[in-house]
């Protein structure tokens, strides 16, 4: 995710506030393919592909709910983009802040 330079980081709260208003969201991709039949046009199959623990997996999807899980896919992109951010975030907030055990420097008398 780039940043413009002009841009401002956006507190915890208003990113967070962003998560929670997000619709249902899925991660991973929708993939279609094509069957050819005998007779008439060909089937069309649209699958859910995702990794989990390092391999791939897929289901089917219902052909009447097809644009929801599309819906879903786009909010679960914008979902990984949010917690991008909010790591980026506190990450800066953790960097800014001073360490309670760091020394403070005492001059020599």
């Amino acid at each position: 995710m780039k940043k413009k330079p002009s841009e401002k980081s956006r507190s915890r709260a208003e990113i967070l506030a962003e998560i929670a208003a997000l619709p249902p969201s899925v991660q991973g991709t929708i993939s279609s393919y094509r069957c050819p039949r005998k007779n008439g046009p060909p089937a069309v199959y649209h699958n859910l592909q995702y990794t989990r623990g390092g391999k791939n997996h897929s289901f089917s999807i219902p052909v009447d709910k097809v644009s929801e899980f599309k819906a879903a896919v786009a909010a679960g992109r914008k979902l990984r983009d949010l917690v991008f951010e909010l790591s980026l975030a506190d990450a800066n907030e953790i960097a800014s802040s001073e360490s309670p055990l760091k020394k403070t420097s005492r001059s020599s008398s």
